[in-house]
């Protein structure tokens, strides 16, 4: 999912062979790789906003 942030643009992403999320944001360095921590137990249910919505409920 690509998205922007006061002008910033992030990519979320699953990388698969880590098995976790990553979010990706362009910088003079190059890419940065940043890692997204889910406080959620594993047991809760994730929805996320269909096409067109503008929410993410979990």
């Amino acid at each position: 999912m690509q998205f922007e942030v006061r002008g910033q643009t992030y990519f979320l992403a699953f990388v698969e062979d880590e098995r976790r999320w990553y979010l990706f944001a362009p910088s003079p360095q190059g890419v940065l790789r940043i890692p997204v921590y889910v406080d959620a137990s594993a047991a809760e249910k994730l929805v996320l906003a269909e096409e067109g919505k503008h929410s993410i409920s979990n």
